[in-house]
């Protein structure tokens, strides 16, 4: 009796096993990879803007942007020495337009204040970061 359950039992398995190899082979792989645009994508800017900025040294610029709600952080960093913050808040705004235009966005509005930030980088320079978060909406 015993054998015969264990028979039984082993043969359960393997048709379970089969039919479970069956069903993970069905899904469709796009599927399964349009959810990682969920994710936050970092987009490293080039520096096309030095008439917004002429006495900035060392401009880097990056935006994190989560297409699903349309936010975007755009973060400025230069030099400490070179930082101007109507500088870098005219790049801001250039930077919002063109991202705008390239994306078919139609507006933008503040989340929050522009925050700077002052910090000493791994050489020992002190740097400058703005930071600027915004909302796009079609």
């Amino acid at each position: 009796m015993k054998k015969i359950f264990a028979c039984a039992l082993i043969a359960f398995a393997a048709v379970f096993a089969v039919s479970a190899q069956t069903y993970a082979g069905n899904y469709d792989t796009e599927a399964l990879d349009s959810y990682a645009d969920i994710g936050t994508q970092v987009i490293e800017v080039e520096d096309v803007y030095q008439e917004q900025h002429p006495s900035a040294s060392q401009v880097k610029m990056e935006l994190e942007w989560t297409p699903v709600t349309g936010v975007v952080r755009l973060y400025y960093t230069c030099m400490a020495s070179s930082f101007d913050r109507g500088e870098a808040m005219n790049t801001a705004i250039a930077v919002y337009e063109n991202f705008a235009v390239e994306n078919k966005y139609k507006h933008y509005t503040y989340q929050s204040k522009d925050r700077v930030r002052y910090y000493k980088d791994e050489r020992g320079i002190r740097m400058a970061e703005y930071c600027s978060h915004v909302t796009f909406t079609r």
